[in-house]
């Protein structure tokens, strides 16, 4: 914990370097919510299809999505979010002729329900 889940435009798998920003936010994300690097977890999905609005068709997206477990302030949460986005678009360039929606959540999960395994 915390997880990272990182849904991506199929046409990015050229230009997203999905290597450089799992290790970069696993290295500069914890600092913003007092967790350890070895807590993080990315994994990555291609998005096949998506459409946006009305007819927008030249958009490829990068959506991202951060759990966390509860109890972290309101400005850590945004602290972590912001980062999280800054490292992404580092790393995810956009194709030429077309637009790059980049966006972030945090979502905070209560501890209470949380459960793990780990060997």
């Amino acid at each position: 914990m915390p997880y990272v889940i990182v849904e991506y435009s199929e046409r990015l798998a050229a230009t997203f370097d999905r290597g450089a920003f799992a290790r970069e936010v696993h290295e500069v994300a914890p600092a913003s919510i007092n967790a350890s690097t070895e807590a993080f977890k990315t994994r990555f999905r291609r998005i096949e299809e998506s459409y946006f609005g009305a007819a927008e068709d030249d958009i490829d997206a990068v959506f991202i999505q951060v759990g966390i477990l509860s109890g972290r302030t309101p400005k850590a949460i945004e602290e972590l979010s912001e980062t999280v986005l800054e490292i992404a678009r580092k790393h995810v360039t956009g194709l030429a002729g077309r637009r790059l929606h980049v966006m972030v959540e945090t979502r905070e999960m209560e501890r209470d329900f949380y459960r793990a395994h780990k060997e």
